[in-house]
């Protein structure tokens, strides 16, 4: 049969898309605290420009494993902080992982192997 006598594939039903993504908007909204979404703020000035990869402003995205109950305690002091101070939970991230980086001796010297 050649391609111009089949027949078009009729287009999935996505009638069910709208009522998981409301369902999943509104679950993480209880999450946070939050019951209802906040009316983003009109922007009084053009947005800022885009940071180089290379500057101070630079972010990146790295993957490590770690151990669940580790990553759960990094997850809650992230969200404790964040809702404490509303700073953004990048720029708590960053101050973590200093905290952590100045702790390196002391972790080094705990995980080196006992002589």
């Amino acid at each position: 049969m050649s391609a111009a006598k089949r027949k078009a594939a009729p287009a999935p039903d996505m009638g069910g898309l709208t009522d998981d993504w409301q369902k999943m908007t509104s679950l993480r909204q209880g999450e946070h605290g939050r019951q209802e979404a906040p009316t983003p703020a009109a922007p009084d000035r053009a947005p800022a420009p885009e940071a180089s990869r290379s500057g101070p402003g630079a972010m990146t995205r790295r993957s490590w494993y770690a151990s669940a109950d580790a990553v759960e305690a990094l997850a809650k002091a992230v969200d404790d902080i964040h809702h404490a101070t509303r700073a953004p939970k990048h720029a708590v991230v960053s101050e973590l992982f200093r905290v952590a980086a100045a702790a390196a001796p002391h972790v080094q010297q705990k995980l080196a192997p006992k002589e």
